[in-house]
């Protein structure tokens, strides 16, 4: 006998629509309610009446798709796509504690667009098969049991129409019986949509499909620094190194205070480590390109920033030599005007720093070195790391940097314990001080042929499993400050801050200062001392080691630091000129 002749599975279109809705607001919706539990007392009076609001309201939205749009042949296509669908994003929500808004769906279709398969593949795991299987293919099985008697048209649509209003009539008067409440709750907790799966990433995405098409149709690109322009005060060659971190959070460094030595090697350099900088976003398709857009906060999206020139742009037009070298998806088009290289288009698996499918950020510096000797003339580097990119941190790192043990080797870290997600994530860091330290070691010495800097900024911070949260991408709205307390190092050849007139003290006096991504790209156009309409000093944090008056100081501190430097930077510049002339590399900080 056949398994669908075998059970009674016999019911109407509203029935199977009211079953339909009911087990998908309560199977994919855990993250919602469980945000409500943490705001209500759900056994008191009004979290009970809170909840049953709640669960009316999902019920009602589903019951309006599926009444609308499920006719006889599309009903049950209609509910296996929707089951499917919502159980993949409630996976991400659930464990992960992801919100599916419109930055996120930017990330998605960046990844798309860059085809980096490589990202994709690590959220794929047995916990994700499993989650869909259960909450996905388990209801499209058994839906596909069901034999849904339709009723004529007419009586359809009554009946249809009954439910729905039956539905609608349930929500109005769990609203209007407290709505003094219910409208204070809603007010207090806009963020709560966020979490009503899948909703709310339906908006999202018809909110990015709607400002793409927009921003495509109605804006032409803008060219900005026109005027660009240099004032060198120096004949020695400049070479500057703009490293791009990825998804390291400033509070994992201990630079910045971090009781584990995560950062050995940098502690012995003569750096400046910024311990207040706010990343303009979560997600590195926003944060990537606000690094080098001269935007201002409150007008920059991604969409006007790739519709006008960029900081390279503007450096290149005044004539230094911009490389874009990348060993991550891509550059979010932020170099799409100069020159780029990417690490991970065609990698050898011969090379010893290869690695799922990649490489380790190490031959970032190899191809650095390379690419300075083999150039001429002032020159700016960045470099896009893979940093601590997750959920699989463990493939951040060679071995020999599994410094912190028990390590999560999973590509699902809510199957860890708490102390193997740390310890993985910490060893990607322990790594990217590595990285950093061979980039100034090498910069360092070179200190006799060229003057040079390095600035190093993370795009965004990580969530390490905080009160359930994993990853990052959250909206600036709720984003904790682990996802967006970023580090930022800088430091600079004795050669560099002499010919910049810059005393480092002063300059490291501003390691408390409030920053922002915003203050990267005005910095970097005073370090090439490039001169532009776009460039605000106010913005270039460099200026307080120049004793320049542009808000960092007080325009009195500023002339009383400008006396009192004079004599130390003079010295300091006879002492950079008998190194050089000796062709000493190891020139001593001196400042």
């Amino acid at each position: 006998m056949k398994i669908k002749e075998a059970l009674p599975l016999r019911l109407t279109p509203v029935q199977t629509i009211l079953l339909a809705s009911v087990f998908l607001t309560f199977a994919d919706n855990w993250r919602l309610f469980q945000q409500l539990a943490a705001r209500v007392d759900l056994v008191s009076v009004k979290g009970l009446h809170l909840l049953l609001l709640v669960v009316t309201l999902m019920v009602s939205l589903f019951g309006l798709v599926f009444v609308s749009l499920g006719h006889r042949r599309l009903l049950k296509p209609l509910l296996v796509a929707v089951f499917i669908g919502t159980a993949v994003l409630s996976y991400f929500t659930s464990s992960f504690g992801i919100v599916f808004d419109r930055e996120m769906i930017r990330n998605i279709h960046e990844n798309m667009m860059d085809r980096n398969t490589q990202e994709a593949g690590e959220l794929f795991s047995l916990s994700l098969v499993t989650h869909v299987f259960l909450f996905g293919i388990v209801p499209a099985t058994l839906l596909s049991l069901v034999s849904i008697n339709f009723k004529p048209i007419r009586q359809e649509l009554r009946s249809r129409a009954i439910c729905l209003g039956c539905l609608v009539g349930a929500l109005a008067t769990l609203v209007l019986v407290n709505f003094k409440t219910v409208s204070f709750f809603a007010r207090e907790n806009k963020d709560l949509r966020s979490y009503a799966n899948p909703f709310y990433a339906i908006d999202s995405t018809q909110k990015y499909i709607r400002r793409e098409l927009r921003s495509r149709a109605e804006e032409k690109f803008t060219v900005i620094g026109a005027d660009a322009t240099r004032r060198k005060t120096s004949k020695t060659r400049l070479v500057g190194i703009m490293v791009v971190g990825e998804t390291a959070r400033a509070d994992h460094f201990s630079l910045d205070g971090y009781p584990r030595i995560t950062n050995p090697l940098l502690a012995k350099r003569d750096v400046i480590n910024f311990k207040r900088v706010t990343s303009s976003g979560t997600a590195t398709a926003y944060s990537v390109p606000a690094m080098f857009s001269l935007l201002a906060p409150r007008d920059y999206s991604p969409e006007k920033a790739k519709k006008q020139s960029n900081l390279l742009d503007v450096i290149a037009k005044a004539g230094v030599k911009v490389i874009w070298i990348d060993n991550n998806s891509s550059s979010k088009n932020v170099a799409d005007r100069v020159e780029y290289v990417s690490l991970r288009s065609n990698p050898d698996p011969a090379s010893p720093l290869y690695s799922d499918g990649g490489y380790f950020d190490e031959e970032l510096v190899r191809t650095m070195e390379r690419t300075i000797t083999e150039s001429s003339g002032d020159l700016l580097i960045v470099l896009h790391t893979m940093g601590s990119h997750g959920p699989t941190y463990h493939k951040r790192f060679p071995k020999s940097f599994a410094k912190f043990t028990p390590y999560c080797e999973e590509a699902a870290p809510q199957n860890c314990n708490d102390e193997e997600v740390i310890n993985a994530y910490d060893n990607t860091i322990l790594y990217t001080d590595y990285i950093l330290d061979m980039i100034v070691g090498y910069l360092d010495a070179h200190g006799a042929d060229y003057d040079s800097f390095m600035l190093y900024a993370s795009d965004h911070g990580e969530s390490l499993g905080e009160n359930g949260v994993y990853l990052h991408g959250l909206p600036n709205l709720i984003a904790p400050e682990a996802q967006r307390h970023v580090p930022m190092i800088l430091w600079m050849s004795t050669g560099c801050r002499v010919n910049n007139g810059i005393v480092y003290a002063a300059l490291r006096s501003q390691e408390e200062t409030p920053l922002s991504h915003t203050n990267i790209p005005h910095s970097l156009l005073g370090l090439f001392e490039v001169l532009t309409t776009a460039y605000n000093p106010a913005c270039d944090i460099i200026n307080a080691g120049r004793g320049v008056a542009t808000g960092l100081l007080k325009r009195t501190d500023a002339r009383i630091f400008a006396d009192r430097s004079t004599n130390m930077l003079s010295a300091l510049r006879v002492e950079h000129a008998l190194s050089r002339s000796q062709g000493d590399p190891r020139i001593s900080p001196g400042q």
